[in-house]
């Protein structure tokens, strides 16, 4: 029996050694985009790979300005900027960058207008801190709320058929939406019109809207005029070198550029026009 002693306090040294921390698990937060708690939910592994259910590991967060630890632990970040989270369990220590990202607000057009069938459209999108400082690693979902609208592609605003539709944007916990219009260019071309004379082009039923610009040929603000025929809500526009007007047409009608005459000593109306069905 005397020959057995020694070997139990070995085998009791060996089994405290068996439930020292050896290893700690935690997903590491990457970048937090709001001030909501972060859960983290740390846990404390042996070197045999059980689970010290009992384990208290502690967190800290440096600089100790930029996130508090909460009773739950986790986190809570106070504002934006970069740091280090460490989870601590006796001898046994893990370090991870901490990137606090605190979304304010989002910077989105206040409304967007796509033509069919020009390419799609690159909407400038930003998230921002409280400061306005803009946050260039936090990435910022564009989403449509009507795809059969316009698609978002690759970040990039895709038109698809007329409509209005939504785009909405998010970063973090923070969301936005712009109006998006989307038009088909049904004709782009030269305008020329001597004094007096006229262009006219026959529409079937629809909406329409026709934009035109000019300049005088002898340098005067002389311009020109727009009519419609056969539609209703229409926007006539009197003598100005840029016009834009819409029209619903409803049955058939059409739309009439003039250069008023001056008796016949009018300066050239030289331009462009182009006309797009719309919503």
């Amino acid at each position: 029996m005397k020959r057995l002693l020694p070997v139990v306090p070995l085998l009791l040294w060996c089994q405290a050694c068996d439930r020292a921390p050896a290893r700690i698990d935690f997903q590491p937060p990457g970048y937090v985009l709001s001030s909501s708690e972060v859960a983290l939910k740390p846990r404390v592994f042996t070197q045999g790979g059980d689970v010290l259910e009992d384990a208290r590991p502690t967190l800290s967060v440096a600089p100790a300005d930029l996130a508090v630890v909460t009773a739950a632990s986790g986190l809570r970040c106070l504002r934006s900027g970069d740091g280090t989270l460490s989870v601590t369990a006796g001898p046994v220590s893990r370090s991870e960058p901490l990137r606090c990202r605190l979304v304010e607000t989002l910077r989105a057009p206040s409304a967007l207008r796509l033509i069919i069938p020009n390419a799609p459209v690159v909407a400038e999108v930003s998230a921002r801190d409280a400061s306005g400082a803009v946050l260039h690693d936090v990435p910022v979902t564009l989403a449509s709320s009507n795809p059969a609208i316009f698609r978002v592609e690759a970040g990039a605003l895709a038109p698809v058929s007329v409509g209005t539709a939504n785009l909405e944007v998010s970063a973090g916990d923070r969301t936005d939406t712009t109006p998006v219009t989307v038009v088909r260019k049904l004709k782009a071309e030269p305008l020329l019109l001597n004094d007096g004379a006229r262009t006219s082009w026959s529409l079937p039923q629809g909406h329409y809207e026709i934009e035109a610009q000019v300049r005088s040929a002898d340098g005067s603000t002389h311009g020109i005029t727009l009519s419609w025929v056969g539609g209703s809500n229409c926007q006539d526009a009197g003598e100005a070198q840029k016009l834009r007007s819409q029209c619903t047409i409803d049955n058939t009608g059409s739309v009439i550029l003039e250069n008023p005459t001056t008796f016949g000593l009018g300066p050239a109306a030289d331009g462009v026009v182009a006309m797009y069905e719309v919503p």
